[in-house]
């Protein structure tokens, strides 16, 4: 394959994989989440506590506490009670917030030997040999708990595997990918997708690469495993 032929071929599968990548981040956002407008905007419904006035701002909040005619010892809100704790001991530092994980994405890709292509229905029936499931985003996933652990698309751009198009469909690759941190353990996810590819690239006369287009050997197996050993002990994740 030239190298023309893989600059075209990874540049489509960035993009199926940076869609994949956008809507997971978007997915784990509330369904009631707003950006903020930069003018004390308050979340949709109002201040929390204030039903009925979505457009609530912070004198509606000391009014509310002051309708009942009891205020704290700061002259706001209900009282409260004091405990000995509260008047002599030392106020409880607040727990640290757990550093975010670093999200990292693995990448494996599948080309036909000869540079020629693949044809759809030998593409699912390999696909669907492995156990890989057709689902979100219309291409492949391996599942656990209802999570993709990682998933196959095409090589070419939107990268899809529909298998309703499967009889017109063929592709010259695969691209396998994973996104770290996610529903399984990253080393046991990592070997299942290695293997996995393995398999798929001996069912369709193709070969399996890394990232940087070197064919998957086993030192560079290793390579890779140790790469994301490091992710995880960085980012304290059990392997």
């Amino acid at each position: 394959m030239s190298v023309l032929q893989w600059a075209l071929l990874i540049v489509g599968a960035a993009a199926v994989i940076a869609v994949y990548v956008i809507s997971r981040r978007s997915s784990r956002l509330p369904k009631d989440w707003e950006p903020p407008s930069g003018r004390g905007s308050v979340p949709r419904g109002g201040v929390p506590g204030l039903p009925g006035k979505p457009g609530a701002d912070q004198m509606d909040m000391f009014a509310q506490g002051s309708r009942g005619g009891e205020f704290d010892e700061f002259g706001v809100g209900k009282p409260r009670k004091r405990t000995e704790q509260d008047l002599f001991g030392e106020p409880e530092a607040a727990p640290a917030a757990a550093a975010p994980v670093e999200e990292k994405i693995v990448t494996l890709l599948i080309a036909e030997r000869e540079g020629t292509a693949i044809f759809g229905p030998k593409i699912h029936l390999a696909l669907q040999a492995q156990g890989l499931q057709y689902g979100e985003h219309r291409i492949y996933h391996r599942l656990q708990g209802g999570k993709a652990v990682f998933s196959v698309a095409s090589l070419v751009k939107p990268g899809l595997l529909d298998p309703a198009e499967q009889q017109g469909f063929s592709t010259p690759g695969l691209t396998v990918f994973m996104l770290l941190p996610g529903p399984a353990k990253p080393g046991a996810a990592l070997q299942d997708m290695i293997s996995t590819a393995q398999s798929l690239a001996n069912a369709l006369n193709a070969e399996v690469f890394d990232a940087s287009r070197q064919p998957l050997t086993p030192d560079n197996a290793r390579t890779l495993k140790a790469d994301v050993g490091a992710w995880a002990q960085r980012n304290g994740v059990a392997l």
